[in-house]
């Protein structure tokens, strides 16, 4: 089994100040094998960690869509921002890539209590709660994803996460779980453990089989973000 955060970011992202060495010195430290590397909008910083072979990494995207942000992994090619999001799905599966909605219900509380939807005829039928928290949250679109992100260490409400994953059970998807990390030390504090895995198909029935876990961090480390937006330096 390997231990995996899938979802963090470098200083290739705006509101980021991570360098690639501190990432893998971050990763060896929370006892990571492995990470996927999701810079908003860009590979770049994805693409220079996996070529110099120091840690295994996952090259991902975290892409703003025209409906909310979705994550691509095991892609090689930027999928540009500003795409619908069924276009975005398009671009990312076009690659072999592999589909990620991260944090579905944003950083708010959300109970695990509420009807989410139901089967009608064979297609699931989301209930208004769900389709309100965000424009992505669609039939069509959720048909078309790969995981569903259900621990993310930046949504501090654990009710939500579990809300998630029940969402993710509706539609017979996986979930995955990240960090967000943004700082150094949010690395690893969300990961799944999981069979190794060769490329995105046996990565998706390795994460079936996955054990998700996440401590939430505080809300103060939101900061960090602002000022490395403030501050930013070139990476």
């Amino acid at each position: 089994m390997i231990a995996v955060d899938l979802h963090l970011h470098t200083c290739h992202s705006y509101d980021c100040a991570t360098s690639l060495n501190d990432v893998v010195t971050g990763a060896q430290r929370a006892g990571l094998d492995c990470l996927a590397v999701t810079d908003h909008n860009t590979i770049a910083g994805a693409l220079k960690l996996r070529d110099a072979g120091e840690f295994r990494v996952i090259v991902g995207e975290e892409i703003g869509t025209a409906d909310g942000e979705i994550i691509g992994l095991f892609i090689s090619e930027l999928v540009p921002p500003g795409l619908s999001a069924l276009e975005t799905i398009d671009r990312v599966k076009d690659q072999g890539g592999l589909v990620c909605i991260p944090h579905p219900f944003g950083r708010r509380y959300f109970s695990p209590s509420t009807e989410l939807g139901a089967n009608e005829d064979g297609r699931i039928r989301l209930s208004k709660a769900v389709r309100r928290t965000s424009r992505l949250l669609t039939e069509e679109v959720l048909e078309r994803v790969d995981m569903l992100e259900a621990i993310n260490s930046r949504t501090v409400f654990k009710s939500t996460w579990t809300a998630i994953g029940k969402l993710a059970n509706l539609y017979g998807l996986p979930v995955s779980a990240g960090s967000d990390a943004h700082t150094v030390r949010e690395i690893g504090r969300s990961r799944v453990l999981m069979p190794d895995f060769t490329d995105a198909r046996s990565f998706l029935e390795a994460l079936r089989k996955g054990q998700p876990s996440g401590i939430a961090s505080s809300l103060f480390i939101h900061f960090g973000s602002i000022y490395a937006r403030i501050s930013r330096k070139p990476c």
